[in-house]
């Protein structure tokens, strides 16, 4: 793959990441949360088992301390990162969750300090300290913060923001449980667990799987499939493939094509704008979370040059 292909893919992942929004709504408004997240589990699971297979022998290897990271990986980034983040769609502009998903490399960053114990520069510190600022003007409905409409306003940045903890998070535990399994396996067992887990709370609280709605006349089991799939694992895929040859300064900046298209989609064909001090915070926030990437980047690249 050439690098002009490269960087095809890389925007590819991003509009095929954001075309999710077409088919979210809709499958929310006639299936119960849970009950999609699980079935998007599902579809993922059917597919990646075969490859999953390969690795078998891998199964071996886990040990007690390992199935802590896997349940972190599963349960959290997994289920409760799509719960979060389908959940806010209920409260605020579907775009708005989208874009607040840009805090995820400043939560890895910073988990990775945490946890790992990876060394941050001052100048990453100031970057995620702004994109915070411009986080909490994007997070507040400033027309009227303290009204009904205010607080639900809040209560959907504040499940948007949890996504982009899970997620970001799963990348830390990921990337340690990666330094002893192959990919395949981790992302097997994320889907596993994370299937039993919305599984259960969806018999738990729903006490369904909506078979009647999703295989019925209007076969939404397509737009789940679409989601799990196409926007999903296939999107994902697009993205890993370029950045074997995108240098990380352009990926962070090709990466801005599924916030953007999301604010497109949401704009065009649904009739939900952005307020302008969202779109300047937002453009802040980009480039703040861009500059703050691209020093932790700038500080692994000359560490590896001593």
């Amino acid at each position: 793959m050439n690098n002009k292909a490269a960087i095809l893919m890389v925007a590819a992942c991003g509009m095929l990441r954001s075309t999710d929004l077409f088919f979210r709504n809709p499958a929310l408004a006639a299936v119960p949360l849970l009950v999609l997240i699980f079935w998007e589990h599902l579809i993922n699971l059917i597919v990646l088992t075969p490859i999953a297979f390969k690795s078998r022998s891998e199964f071996s290897k886990i040990k007690p301390k390992d199935t802590l990271l896997f349940i972190l990986v599963g349960f959290g980034a997994s289920a409760m990162g799509l719960i979060c983040f389908s959940a806010a769609f209920k409260y605020i502009n579907p775009a708005i969750v989208v874009i607040l998903q840009k805090m995820q490399p400043i939560i890895t960053v910073t988990l990775g300090a945490l946890v790992i114990k990876e060394k941050v520069t001052a100048k990453f510190i100031i970057w995620a300290l702004l994109s915070i600022l411009c986080v909490c003007i994007i997070s507040l409905d400033l027309s009227a913060p303290l009204s009904i409409e205010g607080v639900k306003f809040a209560k959907g940045a504040t499940l948007a923001l949890l996504a982009a903890f899970f997620w970001g998070g799963g990348t830390v535990w990921g990337k340690i449980l990666l330094g002893k399994f192959s990919q395949s396996l981790v992302i097997f067992v994320r889907f596993f667990l994370g299937t039993i887990f919305a599984l259960s709370l969806a018999l738990i609280f729903h006490k369904t799987l909506s078979l009647e709605i999703l295989f019925g006349e209007k076969m939404l089991i397509g737009s789940v499939v679409y989601m799990a799939l196409i926007s999903g694992t296939i999107a994902v895929s697009f993205f890993y493939a370029g950045l074997k040859k995108v240098n990380a300064s352009l990926t962070g900046i090709l990466e801005l094509f599924f916030p953007v298209f999301s604010v497109i989609i949401m704009w065009v064909f649904f009739n939900k704008p952005l307020a302008t001090y969202q779109i300047v915070a937002a453009t802040v926030m980009f480039y703040a979370s861009y500059r703050a990437t691209l020093e932790t980047h700038l500080d692994n690249n000359t560490k590896g040059t001593l």
